[in-house]
């Protein structure tokens, strides 16, 4: 056994004690308050609830048989209650009709978990200090002037009553208990006696009637009307008693009466809180006994589980009703004291299974009572004590009503309970208050619009008071919500609020957007008035709030636009006084810049300021938005461009603009809100929208042109019709248009846009690719060209450049089904920019060179950029000398490919005379020269190539020396084009020099030019024709010697040029210099003439005539040069080796070539009969006669065939070789 169980039971035996001497003189009246505790009294029949519980209400309220009420006490489990040992139970032996003890079978019987807290005890509360020398008051009993004694005169027998004396004097000599009884027997008029066959009560029975024989003569029976006042005064009576004992028996017997009717209910609570002035620590005992013990009854256990639902929810009612009136009689102090046991009860109790509305309004209703009790107290550290968990409570009442409901009694009920809730402290946790603010607003918000209810009004089911209590519920939602913004006055809670009612505002019912606009209008006007309300957090959803209302201020609807209007000037109110207290004292924001809207501009026009003038929110409030409101307000306002409201749409386009343009620098998420209008744009339907829209974009381009570029072209790298639109109304936009090219380029060349240096390319960047489609749309538009100003040089070689890569990153095939592959696109960009630049003259001349074509390729590449220098500014020079030095400024850039194409550039524009009037010449050279030391192949290329452009101009002699050996060593470079440009422009250098002063530093090139001499490229050929032939007149004597072996070498390669059409000038200069080397003095000067003749065979029999047989000991490794040249590739090398065999054949004496040299000759001639040029077979046929005529006898018969022989034998009667030519 618990102790507390131990304690319980030793206050019980101290009360029967104490109490002996009242047993029997009152067993009676305790007999006939059992009997009215019994339940044999007809219940009102007006609530079909009672009629249900009639039979089970004697069983609740039934006493158990007094032998097992030790042993059931005994076995009742420790309840988890501690009982206050301030107030005792009664005293009689017999079980009070109020308690409940648990039959045996049930004695383990689980008790209810219940955390309730302690009752304060009297005695703490008497030892409140007092002032020295005063005595604390007693405080005066509340006066009933309608329950005084003579109201209810008729209650009492005139025969008791002493003559002399008033009726008040009589009834203080009168027993308290006959006075009780008394009342309670008139209380018992209206409830049925029932008959038992039990002993008790037939006593009980007979003891009341022996009562009501001593009252007055019978009176009609009590109506419901009159037992409320006779309830109260026998609370009255009963406050009055000073007997402890008396007064908990008593209660038992009250608390038997409160679960008939709604009308008993309501009397014996109201009695309840007039005896709570003096005894409410009795009070909360004898409930609390109630509330705790009778559920746990056998007979209760055994009732069906959906009466037992209802009989708990009659009990569960009462006990709540009679908590909020004792709170509401007990003195303050008291009350102060157990508040906090009383709303613990009043949770237990309603936190039961079963709740019907009865039980939800008398929860609530008590709510009320204790908050107006608290209230009365008037002291400023007064809290609610768990007041969070009864808003909880609330909340669920409320989120249990139906939607859209007319029946809103409840509804109206929780929202003024709230209200009165939030007078005191402590306020309501976020999470709570948040909670309760959504649904509450979803349940008055959703109420159907008053046009229904005016329908609806005056119906059988829906009464005429309906339309005024609709207009009540919502007026209370509103008191609520300031209610709640009171309790924490500060901007956190307001946006706690705001957040759930903002959604509201969007609602497509008119009459839903229309609460939601009045309620926010209604808490920020609250807080415009309220001069105490702390303004200084952080007002984060202030962006959020001023788009919805922006925006509904062009509903519609016109009342909604008006309230919208009205809402926005208090919210200004507000963010001037965060601002500041006083506009006058301060004329600055946060930001630091002077406030730019006067306070007359605001003040004057009132609250209609607003209203259909959204661009004049946008000044009030821009300058006071932080970046983060400034994105809230766009991004809202973004998300309704699409909205199916046209007026709505529209005034999102105009607030999208006007913030934008007003406060556009501010914003720290610019990405997001640019993506954002990508993403919205092609779903804007309405035109005036969308052009909004793009007036918005130009705005902010106007202040941020840089990160809107680059946010434009990672929104769509393809230049899609979205961001195509976009680009389009930025070129059109004036002041976009003259900044617009900049920022594309520097990302054109993946380059910072707000940075000055050039940096190296990311390989894998996109920006480059999506600068080069936005470049192909914007130079295709007529207005492109006044955005071009001075940057076609610039853009000219930052596309060729992008091809390049293009071309060297294999984006040539990443190519898709209907799109352009990339350097595809980028040629077009590169072409619209010749167009749009006026170039059009030159755009068709490079259109049949074939530069487009060439620039798609990558072996030739850069042939169409020598096309595309040479011929861009054949016509027109006004872009030429900005084009040149951009490109020497590309050739300082850090990537390897930039400073490629910059030296192509470079060089090639030297290709134009006007480079030299507009530049220095010798910084050119020196330029030349500093790249032509470079390991790069192709900037060597370049710089050769440039050097020869140069050479072709007028220059100073004196300048070009230290130039000269540089160009040599080029010209030893392994690299045949490099090779090349060295030979045409050392040949070009020595138009500018003396060769026979300078070529001797050309000496050691003349071996190094024999293998050129016959090279199959016909432009390298024929330059190292020239060139050698040109520095064998600087040969120098000390050189002499060695040059002529070379010389000779040369010889056989230049007489085979003889023959071919493009190097036979070349070849007949460079033997004519070989003969002026060799002091041929007397060699016919007219030898190498070959015009002369029909043919090369006579020029080659006066050759072979004069140069072999004067050189007799060279001829063998002639004759082997010659067998070389007849396996030549060259079907006109071949051709002429054979001839100049032919004529040399003469020359083949045993003394001059062996036979083995005879032998190789005519093998290698053989092989050629069966070329596939007929040219060659019949030079080659000629040429085996010729030798078997001169050698046949030296040759191998074995390596004549049987068939050649034949031949051969028939051809030497013919005349010889010699002869025929």
């Amino acid at each position: 056994m618990s102790s507390f169980l131990k304690k319980f039971q030793i206050l019980k035996k101290k009360d029967m004690e104490s109490n002996e001497s009242f047993a029997p003189a009152n067993r009676g009246q305790r007999d006939i308050r059992e009997a009215h505790f019994s339940g044999l009294q007809q219940p009102s029949p007006q609530d079909p609830a009672n009629q249900r519980t009639s039979q089970l209400l004697p069983l609740l309220v039934k006493p158990s048989p007094s032998p097992a009420v030790a042993d059931a006490k005994k076995k009742t489990p420790a309840q988890p209650v501690v009982f206050p040992e301030l107030v005792q139970r009664p005293t009689n032996h017999k079980a009070t009709p109020g308690t409940s003890r648990p039959d045996d079978k049930h004695v383990n019987h689980s008790p209810v978990d219940v955390n309730l807290p302690k009752l304060y005890s009297k005695e703490k509360l008497r030892k409140v200090p007092t002032p020295p020398g005063k005595k604390k008051p007693e405080p005066a009993l509340p006066l009933y002037p309608e329950l005084t004694d003579d109201q209810f005169k008729y209650l009492w027998d005139p025969r008791k009553l002493q003559r002399g004396r008033s009726l008040k004097e009589c009834l203080e000599l009168m027993d308290e208990r006959e006075v009780l009884d008394t009342i309670l027997a008139h209380i018992n008029q209206s409830l049925r006696r029932g008959s038992s066959s039990e002993s008790r009560q037939l006593r009980r029975k007979s003891d009341l009637a022996a009562a009501q024989k001593t009252t007055v003569q019978p009176r009609p029976k009590t109506t419901p009307q009159e037992k409320i006042p006779l309830y109260r005064y026998f609370g009255v009576k009963l406050r009055d008693s000073r007997h402890k004992d008396v007064v908990s028996e008593y209660l038992h017997t009250l608390m038997g009466f409160a679960f008939y009717d709604e009308v008993d209910r309501e009397g014996v609570s109201e009695a309840i809180g007039v005896i709570a002035f003096c005894h409410l620590s009795e009070i909360l005992c004898v409930l609390r006994d109630y509330g705790h013990l009778m559920p746990q009854r056998k007979s209760v256990q055994q009732i069906p589980e959906e009466l037992r639902n209802i009989s708990e929810g009659y009990i569960r009612t009462a006990l709540i009703l009679c908590y909020g009136q004792a709170a509401m009689g007990a003195k303050p102090e008291d009350m102060l004291a157990l508040v906090e046991l009383m709303v613990s009860e009043i949770l237990f109790q309603y936190r039961g299974t079963f709740k019907d509305e009865m039980l939800k309004k008398t929860f609530m209703r008590s709510v009320i009572m204790i908050s107006k009790a608290l209230l009365h107290i008037r002291k400023n550290d007064v809290h609610f004590p768990r007041k969070t968990e009864l808003v909880i409570c609330i909340i669920e009442v409320i989120e249990e009503e139906p939607l859209g409901s007319f029946a809103i009694t409840i509804l109206h009920q929780a929202l003024v309970t709230v209200t009165c809730m939030t007078s005191l402290k402590p306020p309501v946790d976020s999470e709570v208050r948040s909670d309760l603010v959504s649904k509450s607003i979803k349940k008055v918000f959703s109420l159907p619009a008053l046009k229904m209810t005016k329908l609806k009004a005056g119906s059988p089911t829906h009464p005429i008071q309906s339309q005024d209590f609709y207009q009540q519920t919502v007026s209370a939602c509103h008191n609520m919500l300031t209610g709640l913004l009171s309790e924490a006055p500060n901007l956190e809670s307001l946006q706690d609020i705001l957040i759930h009612t903002n959604n509201w505002m969007d609602s497509q019912k008119s009459y839903e957007r229309e609460r939601a606009v009045r309620s926010t209008s209604h808490l920020l006007k609250f807080v415009s008035e309220h001069l105490d309300f702390d303004t200084s957090p952080e007002f984060s959803l202030l962006g959020h709030l001023v788009a919805l209302l922006a925006l509904h201020i062009a509903d519609s609807v016109k009342e909604i636009g008006q309230v919208a209007a009205e809402a926005m000037y208090h919210l200004h109110y507000i963010i001037m006084s965060k601002m500041a207290k006083e506009i006058e004292k301060r004329h600055k924001n946060r930001k630091g810049n002077v406030v730019k809207w006067l306070r007359e501009d605001f003040f004057i026009s009132g609250p209609t300021v607003f209203y259909n003038n959204i661009a004049k929110v946008a000044q009030a409030f821009g300058e006071h938005l932080t970046s983060s409101q400034i994105t809230d307000l766009v991004l809202k306002a973004i998300d309704n461009l699409m909205h199916e409201d046209k007026a709505i749409s529209q005034a999102a386009g105009v607030l999208l603009s006007s913030f934008l343009e007003e406060c556009g620098m501010d914003m720290e998420d610019l990405p997001m809100i640019v993506k954002e209008i990508y993403n919205h744009l092609p779903r804007i339907n309405d035109p005036l929208t969308k052009e909004e829209t793009l007036k918005a974009v130009c705005s902010l381009a106007s202040k941020r042109l840089n990160g809107v570029v680059d946010i434009l072209l990672e929104c769509s790298v393809e230049c899609d019709e979205n961001v195509a639109e976009i680009w389009k109304a930025l070129v059109s936009d004036p002041y976009a248009n003259i900044k617009l090219i900049r920022p594309l380029l520097k990302r054109l060349q993946d380059e910072d846009p707000l940075s000055e240096v050039t940096f190296r390319r990311h390989s894998k960047s996109l920006m480059p690719i999506a600068a080069t489609n936005a470049l192909c749309l914007i130079l295709s538009l007529p207005e492109a060209s006044d955005a071009l100003q001075n940057k076609f040089p610039h853009l000219l070689l930052a596309l060729t450049t992008q091809i390049y890569f293009v071309l060297g990153s294999g984006r040539r095939g990443s190519k898709t089904l209907g799109q352009p592959t990339a350097l595809s696109t980028t040629i077009q960009a590169l072409k619209n920019l010749i167009a749009c630049a006026g170039y059009i003259r030159e755009y068709s001349i490079l259109g049949m060179q074939g530069c487009w074509s060439m620039l798609a390729d990558s072996d030739t590449f850069f042939e169409g950029v020598f096309h595309l220098a040479r011929t861009l500014f054949a016509f027109t020079k006004v872009h030429i000398k900005i084009t040149f030095k951009q490109a020497n400024g590309y050739l300082r850039r850090t990537d390897p490919k930039e400073r490629i194409v910059g030296m192509a550039f470079f060089t090639e524009l030297l290709y134009h005379s006007e480079i030299g009037l507009f530049f220095v010449k010798q910084d050119i050279l020196d330029v030349i020269r500093e790249w032509m030391g470079q390991n790069c192949p192709l900037m060597r290329l370049f710089s050769i190539r440039g050097l020869g452009h140069l050479l072709q101009h007028p220059l100073e002699d004196e300048v070009l020396e230290p130039l000269l050996t540089p160009l040599i060593n080029c010209a030893f470079d392994s690299d045949r084009n490099i090779a090349r440009e060295s030979f045409k422009s050392i040949q070009y250098m020595f138009q500018h020099l003396d060769v026979e002063e300078f070529g001797c530093a050309g000496t050691s090139l003349i071996p190094h030019l024999s293998k050129y001499l016959s090279d199959d490229d016909i432009e390298l050929r024929r330059s190292a024709i020239i060139l050698f032939g040109t520095l064998l007149k600087g040969v120098r004597e000390v050189h002499r010697n060695n040059v002529t072996e070379d010389a000779f070498k040369s010889l056989v390669p230049l007489f085979i040029q003889l023959s071919d059409f493009a190097t036979r000038e070349a070849a007949r200069s460079a033997l004519r210099s070989c003969a002026v080397f060799m002091k041929w003095t007397n060699m016919p000067f007219d030898i190498y003439d070959y015009e002369k003749h029909d043919n090369i065979t006579t020029t080659y029999l006066n050759i072979c005539n004069y140069v072999i047989w004067n050189n007799k000991p060279h001829f063998p490794g002639m004759l082997a040069q010659m067998v070389e040249f007849l396996k030549s590739r060259n079907a006109s090398h071949r051709e002429a080796a054979a001839i100049l065999i032919a004529c040399s054949a003469q020359f083949m004496k045993p003394d001059v070539v062996s036979t083995a040299d005879v032998e190789n000759v005519f093998v290698a001639l053989r092989e050629l009969q069966g070329d596939c040029d007929v040219l060659v077979t019949s030079a080659a046929v000629q040429s085996i006669e010729e030798v078997y005529r001169h050698c046949g006898y030296r040759i191998n018969p074995q390596l004549v065939p049987s068939q050649l022989m034949l031949m051969l034998k028939n051809s030497m009667s013919k005349p010889g070789f010699e002869a025929r030519h």
